[in-house]
């Protein structure tokens, strides 16, 4: 049985931010790890303690549909969370890691005055705009394996110095939605290789990591600021290719 190591931090992590429902008289109660024991989950659940503990160290090879909708109900997950949890169960499709992007969505992407590029799963960058080169960064003077949004975002000071202050809340929310692609991904070598060098590189990460945050894709505002020292403000928001729903589309637009 391979261990299913992702699942167990992610269920631990979920489990132990749980506030647990106890009398006022209990207030006293002294626990020696935060959130819920895992015979409070289990108990929620209707099944044994040790059956739970086997689902939460990755040791349990299927789980029924039934099962982790009530996981999902009883960790109090979101939306974003509960897919995740599928994905981590083998409930949700995996995504291929696509290369190559269609013509005509080459062109829409050199046609567009604002800042736009398509990513892959694994936040290749595969095709961007002179725009994007302006306000972002320069891919085409990057080799092919430093053409990555979360290797920009995470390992080079020119992403630091772009966001500012925003940098850190804006690092993170990135690094819960790649978290997402990573588990659909854990078993290619390519991911594996991302997480050793963003350990290396980024002294934030290890800390970040472990918490398995999970965001959804949204739209909202960055603020950035260019290499003339001036701090603009985008709206962005990105697209599922219709094409090939394996590319994803991000657009800026000035605010």
């Amino acid at each position: 049985m391979v261990k299913n190591t992702e699942l167990s931090h992610f269920l631990r992590s979920r489990r132990s931010r749980m506030q647990p429902k106890r009398p006022s008289s209990a207030g006293r109660e002294r626990r020696r790890t935060p959130g819920l024991r895992r015979e409070e989950v289990a108990a929620m659940l209707g099944i044994s303690t040790e059956w739970y503990t086997k689902i939460e160290q990755g040791r349990v090879n299927t789980l029924s549909e039934r099962m982790v909708s009530a996981l999902g109900k009883a960790l109090q997950l979101n939306e974003a969370e509960f897919l995740h949890l599928k994905t981590l169960t083998g409930q949700k499709k995996r995504t291929n890691i696509e290369h190559d992007v269609p013509a005509s969505l080459s062109h829409l992407v050199s046609a567009l005055n604002e800042p736009a590029y398509i990513t892959n799963d694994r936040w290749d960058v595969l095709v961007w705009n002179d725009a994007a080169e302006h306000t972002i960064t320069d891919f085409s003077q990057l080799a092919a394996e430093e053409r990555n949004i979360m290797v920009f975002m995470l390992t080079t000071q020119e992403a630091r110095t772009l966001f500012g202050d925003t940098w850190p809340a804006e690092a993170q929310r990135m690094l819960g939605l790649f978290h997402a692609s990573y588990s659909r991904n854990a078993d290619n070598e390519r991911f594996t290789t991302l997480l050793e060098r963003f350990s290396r590189e980024c002294p934030e990460f290890d800390a970040w990591w472990r918490e398995h945050v999970i965001t959804a894709p949204v739209s909202g505002e960055k603020k950035l600021t260019g290499k003339d020292g001036i701090t603009r403000k985008f709206s962005y928001s990105t697209f599922t290719s219709n094409d090939s729903p394996a590319l994803k589309l991000a657009i800026y637009v000035p605010a």
